[in-house]
């Protein structure tokens, strides 16, 4: 026969669960601070793989080439009807601090290797590529940013990623 009374088994309950409930709930918050999930909606990709959907590591800045990494739209973008100011972006980070990058009308180099072909977007951006032509260093925390197809919005077009735009790295789900 038992002697334990309902309230000794609620406190023996709550002793037990308290700790699970609290680690669950410390370890939802960590989660949710440190990842985001991104959804690629655009109808024309100009990501590697086709994926839709992408896992931002806001806590993981070490970007190295062909990393993929998200970055705040910047006022420099916002010439473009593709991406307002402050919205997440997510390119291949193929120029890295110490690179040299080349814009040409025919293709884009770092450090002679050829990272993108033309300047397809400079008609719609209402400006003649020329204006686009230019060698640029990458300094320090910077990186130049790239898509994989000709009408890719990148660095070609308006310049380097800066630190202060870094949200993080980037990993392509599955799905």
């Amino acid at each position: 026969m038992s002697t334990t009374r309902p309230l000794d088994q609620k406190a023996f309950w709550l002793k037990r669960a308290l700790p699970a409930l609290l680690a669950i709930l410390i370890g939802g918050a960590y989660l949710e601070d440190r990842f985001r999930v991104g959804i690629d909606d655009q109808k024309d990709q100009c990501l590697p793989g086709n994926h839709r959907w992408f896992l931002i590591d806001t806590y993981d800045k070490a970007i190295e080439r062909d990393h993929l990494v998200a970055f705040v739209a910047d006022q420099r973008m916002a010439m473009a009807p593709w991406f307002s100011f402050t919205h997440v972006v997510i390119k291949i980070a193929t120029g890295v601090p110490g690179d040299t990058v080349r814009v040409g009308v025919k293709d884009t180099r770092v450090n002679d290797t050829v990272v993108s072909e033309g300047l397809a977007l400079s008609a719609k951006l209402g400006k003649s590529a020329s204006v686009f032509i230019r060698t640029e260093f990458v300094a320090d925390g910077d990186l130049w940013v790239t898509g994989t197809t000709p009408n890719s919005f990148d660095s070609r077009y308006w310049g380097l990623v800066h630190p202060d735009q870094l949200i993080g790295k980037v990993y392509a789900l599955p799905f």
